[in-house]
């Protein structure tokens, strides 16, 4: 999209007031198509897993049911929660992050950026 399009999804150059709203201007069902559209794709890579696991199973390099069957270390388990927090404190960081900026760039920094 050039930088004239009413849509705000892409940053077009520095942060230099407000941090952009990117999706005010997209209608909700393109939204939930969206959504619609990464579920699909989370459900085929879902299903890409179950067949490199029978694949696996198949030529003796997994026992059936381990992945099923698998208990972390202790060590293990900490990094996992740790990993799966930090996934939902950025998915959440997106839906609560201030509209203020968090650093400020002087609009004349344009001057410096080729176009």
């Amino acid at each position: 999209m050039s930088e004239s399009s009413p849509y705000k999804t892409y940053p077009t150059g520095p942060v230099t007031d407000k941090e952009p709203v990117l999706v005010r201007d997209l209608p909700q069902d393109r939204i939930i198509s969206a959504l619609v559209t990464l579920a699909g794709e989370l459900y085929m890579v879902r299903d890409r897993v179950k067949v490199l696991e029978a694949e696996l199973e198949k030529n003796d390099i997994l026992p059936p049911d381990a992945v099923e069957t698998h208990e972390d270390t202790p060590d293990q388990a900490a990094a996992r929660t740790a990993d799966a927090q930090a996934f939902a404190d950025r998915f959440w960081l997106q839906l609560t992050m201030s509209d203020e900026p968090v650093s400020y760039v002087d609009p004349a920094i344009k001057t410096y950026l080729n176009d």
